[in-house]
């Protein structure tokens, strides 16, 4: 306590001092401090609107720093990365029927080399084959099932265990508790999700050297056999001695229904087990997926592109 007071003892003068200074030195620190030889009264400027707030406002805020340029505007923009790999990649053009290369594609980069994800995958084929299920499971209830409904025994007298009517599930030809009823099983998925799945499925297929790209696919001949013997001269097909059958997706462009030119193809493809036709509007990635190789044409491969491209 007695230093404390000491202290206070020992700045209370130069307190007094600071607040007894003349009113001349006041006004005037410049001259205190030597950078200024007379004290000229400061004129006074008309004060100029604020950026920072309407002119019209008369809140009391930090003083604007003046100029617009002062500010540092307008902001400097983000810096964004830039990709170093290109746009497209390439891509052989085949023949369908001889398998032989004609031309090299310029394919997007984002729809054949996209980031491969399982686990998007893993939930859009989950969709899709929900979409397929049929959902008339059913079972009979206590009010279906076939049997009378009075009491089978006493409920007391006999020292077993009380029971109603005989269509109780406990009893044989009983109902069934809990049972399956006819529902649907479809479940909601965003669309961007879905196209992802599709571009990771596209991009495997190209990495996997299972995408194959052709001018067109028209055949000669209607036969089972010489389009069969062409898939396994092209390398797409297992040879018959294995006994393994081929897995073969053909995606010709088609707008609507099949048309004429491919109607060869269609009829040739239809005893083949393992060849597939799908029109690349109706693309499914669990049907992609599940088949080794994935044939389009030129016009189906442009239509894929033109729907998968991130915007």
């Amino acid at each position: 306590m007695q230093h404390t007071k000491q202290a206070v003892a020992r700045f209370l003068p130069a307190l007094r001092q600071a607040f007894t200074m003349p009113q001349a030195i006041q006004k005037c620190p410049q001259q205190i401090r030597g950078l200024a030889s007379e004290c000229k009264p400061s004129e006074s400027k008309p004060s100029e609107p604020s950026v920072l707030r309407p002119i019209s406002s008369k809140r009391r805020i930090v003083p604007s720093a003046g100029e617009i340029s002062a500010l540092n505007w307008p902001l400097p923009q983000a810096l964004r990365a830039v990709n170093p790999f290109p746009e497209t990649i390439q891509a052989w053009m085949m023949d369908f029927e001889t398998n032989e290369p004609i031309d090299i594609l310029d394919v997007q980069r984002s729809v054949f080399a996209a980031q491969i994800r399982p686990d998007i995958v893993h939930r859009v084929v989950t969709y899709e084959r929900n979409m397929k299920r049929q959902g008339t499971h059913n079972s009979r209830t206590r009010s279906e099932v076939r049997g009378s409904t009075r009491k089978v025994q006493p409920q007391k007298g006999l020292g077993m265990a009380r029971h109603g009517t005989r269509r109780a599930p406990q009893f044989v030809g009983g109902a069934k508790a809990h049972g399956p009823v006819p529902r649907s099983h479809e479940t909601q998925i965003q669309r961007k999700v879905w196209l992802m799945a599709l571009r990771s499925v596209l991009s495997a297929k190209y990495a996997q050297d299972q995408l194959v790209v052709v001018d067109n696919m028209e055949v000669g001949s209607r036969k089972t056999g010489d389009l069969s013997r062409m898939l396994i001269s092209n390398g797409w097909s297992p040879l018959a001695s294995t006994g393994r059958s081929p897995s073969i997706m053909l995606m010709p462009f088609m707008e609507e229904a099949l048309p004429s030119e491919l109607r060869k193809l269609e009829m040739a493809s239809r005893n083949i087990p393992g060849v597939s036709i799908m029109n690349p509007s109706d693309a499914e990635v669990y049907e992609i997926l599940r088949h080794q190789f994935l044939i389009m044409d030129r016009k189906a491969l442009d239509l894929l592109e033109g729907i998968l491209k991130p915007m």
